[in-house]
């Protein structure tokens, strides 16, 4: 795996390399380079082969580094984030920080991948992405008190990584309960959070979020069940994938370690400038049925509020969607 890594490092800069040239630098027959670029576009990866040129990407790839990424952290941040473990390829960072080994972690401690071969979101839905073409990480946190005291994290989340991408020039990333960011109806952005700890013990929490980067050729929309935007469709210039994981890790560390001070009382307001559900016509899907009304906010615990006959009712949890309203001609 390191072979085929160290090639694909060789075709980040999008020019031409000769099957040759790639196998003496590399140490391989050509054959293997064949092999390797095969496997590469299995990730999702669009490479050319062009007899008498080689092979080459078809744009740029900026691979992630993470001595680049502490170094856009900014000094009042640094304390708070323990380790940066980056992988190449894993099944889901959230799974490889959720194994026993890695029980232990400390708060701070974040996991990045460039390719997830089995991205998972909220509801079981899956997480689709192409190798080196979006953001995947997840970080530990260590909360003291169970899962009780642990009320409104997924919202406190969502407005950090709200926060994180307003920072990076998006004017008005959009938050749709309880944690999924949207633009125009569009999916740019979700967040799984999985605990585990005692009652009135202390609590792990692992805060796994994905980002849509950029917009890759090769991922087959076929299987994508939702609309989704890329940030660099939304931006004047594309933003630098290391530059991203900086200010996304530096805004939920310091959002963490406000809540485990705080609760989520601090993030109410800061949720409502975001929230695109406000008062609009929702249905709501539990296992017991689906529930319709209009969307009246949250409430301070990060209870999405329904409307329905005069009546205002709170939910803890459920998948939310907007009701197409038809305006009268």
């Amino acid at each position: 795996m390191q072979t085929r890594f160290k090639l694909l490092n060789s075709l980040s800069d999008g020019d031409f390399h000769s099957g040759d040239a790639l196998g003496a630098e590399l140490g391989v027959g050509r054959g293997a380079i064949w092999r390797h670029v095969q496997t590469l576009r299995g990730y999702g990866l669009d490479i050319y082969a062009v007899t008498g040129r080689g092979y080459r990407l078809r744009t740029s790839l900026e691979l992630l580094c993470v001595s680049r990424i502490i170094d856009g952290l900014p000094q009042a941040a640094r304390p708070l984030i323990a380790d940066i473990d980056l992988h190449p390829v894993l099944a889901s960072t959230n799974s490889h920080l959720m194994r026993p080994e890695a029980m232990a972690l400390p708060s701070g401690s974040v996991c990045l991948v460039e390719y997830q071969t089995a991205g998972r979101g909220r509801q079981g839905r899956r997480w689709l992405s192409s190798f080196g073409a979006n953001l995947c990480f997840s970080l530990v946190w260590r909360f003291n008190g169970g899962p009780d005291t642990l009320s409104g994290l997924s919202l406190a989340v969502a407005v950090a990584l709200a926060e994180g991408l307003s920072s990076l020039g998006l004017s008005r990333p959009g938050l749709k309960w309880p944690n999924d960011l949207y633009i125009d109806g569009r999916k740019l952005a979700g967040i799984l959070l999985e605990m585990s700890g005692e009652f009135s013990g202390t609590s792990r929490v692992v805060i796994g979020v994905g980002v849509n980067l950029r917009a890759p050729s090769a991922l087959d929309e076929s299987i994508i069940d939702q609309p989704w935007v890329a940030l660099d469709e939304l931006l004047p210039e594309p933003v630098s994938r290391n530059r991203a994981a900086s200010t996304l890790i530096t805004a939920i560390a310091v959002v963490m370690s406000e809540f485990q001070k705080e609760g989520f009382a601090p993030f109410m307001s800061r949720w409502q400038q975001w929230d695109v559900m406000a008062g609009k016509s929702v249905t709501l899907q539990q296992a017991q049925g689906v529930i319709e009304g209009r969307a009246r906010g949250i409430d301070a615990t990060g209870a999405l509020l329904i409307e329905r006959g005069g009546e205002t009712s709170r939910y803890l949890s459920g998948d939310v969607s907007l009701l197409r309203e038809v305006v009268p001609s």
